[in-house]
């Protein structure tokens, strides 16, 4: 006589209301994106009369700007490489999709600094 279990039954969750949590998810990141957005602009603009103003002074301290970028770039890789080094041995060796990712990762960042470095001003006047 055999001994049949029963399988673990997952939470019952509909279609509907996983793609539906998944938009409100969405809908927020947006809108608190949105609302920082705003937020710093209505700062910037209190600090510095003009837009022009503004981009003067970006440009007057790009380095100051820029070193700051390479800080959070370094935290960034630094956190992803502790976050790495957390994954399985197997997962590790497995993931081209990783490599990929990273790749990406790396040459967005350099087009972001290249195009901050050539156009400083912020756009093409």
């Amino acid at each position: 006589m055999t001994n049949i279990q029963e399988p673990v039954v997952a939470p019952n969750r509909s279609l509907a209301r996983r793609v539906g949590r998944s938009i409100m998810l969405v809908l927020t990141a947006l809108l608190s994106a949105i609302a920082i957005m705003v937020l710093l602009s209505a700062v910037l603009m209190s600090v510095f009369d003009s837009a022009e103003q503004w981009r003067a002074w970006r440009t007057d301290h790009y380095w100051t700007l820029a070193t700051w970028r390479l800080v959070v770039y370094a935290v960034l890789v630094a956190s992803w490489l502790k976050l790495k080094a957390r994954l399985p041995q197997s997962k590790r060796t497995e993931a081209r999709e990783l490599k990929r990712l990273e790749i990406m990762v790396i040459l967005l960042f350099l087009m972001i600094e290249l195009s901050k470095a050539f156009i400083p001003s912020g756009g093409i006047q």
